[in-house]
Order: C-alpha cells, then sequence, then structure tokens
C-alpha cells in the first residue's frame, strides 16, 4: 500500500507507479475517511513479494510517489509519503538489521579484543585467536545456508540470525581458545614451546570437546522445533561450535601458535624455556 497526501491536487500517481517494471497492478485511489486528502493506492508485485528484488523495489516506489507529489506542487514531500504492507515491512526490518550489524559487529570484535589484548598482552596473539574464531563463524554461516537452503528448501536466512549467531559463536569460541591457550601461556615458561602446545592442547581437550559437543547438540535440538526461525538459528550455531570444538581449537590455533613461534607473544615479555636438541 503506497499512502500519500495530496494536500488537495490532483496527483496521477497510478500511471507513476505502473512504470515500475515489477508492478504488476495498481488499484484506483481511495480517499481517508477523515482526511480526503489522503490517498491509498494497493500496489501488487509481480514477482514474489518476499524476495529481496521486491524489498529494495520499496525505495523506487517511495521516490516515485515523492516525485508524483513535487510536479504536482506538493510541499514537503518527504513528511507525505508513506508505504505499508509485508513487502514494506520486510524492507524496513532488513535495513535495521543492516544497520544493526554494522555497530554491534564491529563493537563486540573491539571489545573481545581488548579483553584479549588486556589478558594475553600479546598483539600478535589477539589477531590470530579473533580471526580464527570470525572464520569459525563465517564456515558456519555458509555450510548452515547450503544445507538451510539446498537440503531444506529455504529461500533466506531470517534477517537477525547471522547477528545472534554471530554474538553466540565468537563468545563461545574465545572461550574456549582463552582455556587453552592459558594453559599453553603457562607451561610454556618451563618447557618448549612445542611441548607446552602439545601438552596445553591435550590438558584441555576433554573439557573443551565434552563441553563443545553438549553445547552443539543443544542448539541442535532446536532444528526439531517447527518454527522456521529457531531451526535456521540452531542449524547454524551447532555447526559452528562442532567446528570451533574440532577444527579450530584442536588444530588451527595450535597450529598457528606453533608456526609464529616467539612472534605469537610479541610485544609481551617471553618467559620460555629452551628448545630441546633434537
Amino acid at each position: 500500500q503506497v499512502v500519500i497526501d495530496t494536500e488537495g491536487k490532483s496527483v496521477d500517481l497510478e500511471k507513476a507507479l505502473k512504470k515500475n517494471d515489477l508492478i504488476s497492478t495498481v488499484s484506483a485511489p481511495q480517499s481517508g475517511k477523515s482526511n480526503k486528502n489522503l490517498k491509498v493506492y494497493d500496489v501488487t508485485f509481480n514477482i514474489n513479494p518476499y524476495s529481496i528484488e521486491a524489498m529494495e523495489a520499496i525505495p523506487d516506489l517511495k521516490d516515485a510517489a515523492e516525485k508524483a507529489l513535487s510536479q504536482s506542487g506538493v510541499s514537503k514531500v518527504e513528511s507525505k509519503v508513506w508505504i505499508g504492507g509485508q513487502t514494506a515491512t520486510q524492507y524496513d526490518t532488513m535495513t535495521v538489521s543492516d544497520k544493526d550489524d554494522s555497530i554491534i559487529v564491529p563493537l563486540i570484535i573491539i571489545f573481545i579484543s581488548l579483553l584479549l589484548l588486556a589478558y594475553l598482552r600479546s598483539i600478535v596473539a589477539m589477531l590470530y585467536l579473533v580471526g580464527t574464531v570470525i572464520l569459525s563463524y563465517s564456515a558456519a554461516l555458509g555450510l548452515g545456508w547450503l544445507i538451510i537452503h539446498n537440503i531444506m528448501g529455504a529461500d533466506a536466512i531470517q534477517g537477525a540470525i547471522p547477528l545472534y549467531a554471530f554474538v553466540f559463536l565468537v563468545a563461545l569460541g574465545e572461550d574456549y581458545n582463552i582455556f587453552m591457550i592459558s594453559s599453553i601461556w603457562q607451561k610454556k615458561k618451563h618447557m618448549p614451546l612445542k611441548q607446552a602446545i602439545k601438552e596445553g592442547v591435550s590438558e584441555t581437550s576433554g573439557v573443551i570437546t565434552s563441553a563443545g559437543i553438549i553445547l552443539a547438540a543443544t542448539f541442535a535440538v532446536l532444528a526439531t522445533l517447527p518454527i522456521q526461525v529457531l531451526v535456521q538459528f540452531g542449524i547454524i550455531t551447532a555447526l559452528g561450535v562442532l567446528l570451533d570444538t574440532f577444527i579450530v581449537r584442536p588444530f588451527l590455533v595450535p597450529a598457528i601458535t606453533t608456526v609464529l613461534g616467539r612472534f605469537a607473544f610479541w610485544p609481551g615479555k617471553v618467559e620460555m624455556a629452551p628448545e630441546k636438541e633434537q
């Protein structure tokens, strides 16, 4: 529905709206009951009204309405046009979600990075620990989409799910990483780094693996519910926890730490036992 305030002037909005290639039909205008200057047009798309393409057409419809009002001599046209309906609601939700993502995601990364930096006193370790968790999240989101779209037949992921999954997976992933890295950081003072990594991973693997399996199973239960939003969230989050538990924490992070060696602790002071000669 496109609603305009004509201020009592003649506005040919029906013709302007029909120029959009995505519009199938435009109804004749209906006047408001208490304010006859308000005109309502029912607009029908010729494509799926819930598609991204239809949602992205909402600003074009508003621009067309504002232009028609301006050409008819109506002033302050920006405040004289309103668009309602499911497609417009979905567009507003998408816009708000994108704005939230652009603010919340960087803030979460900054706060977690600062906490890691304060605890580990290493810029390098902070960078690769945050990077591996973000990589794990991205992989979970992509793999989850393949399952949700190709196997379950969903056309899209609910807009807020990527943000919710990001918050959970980044927080949980860094929790596991800190637990393991703390053990390595302590052991490196008394033994060679490679041995410290080996024992640190071995020492924490039982707790982290058990916690990861239980947590992934808990989120996977959501996939059995008849609510699509919870199904999608459960699948993506469970995949992320499993990736972090069985790939990032036991293989990727220890491998990066081993390759970097002393540089992994930069610029903090390094207390390391000498490497044993082979």
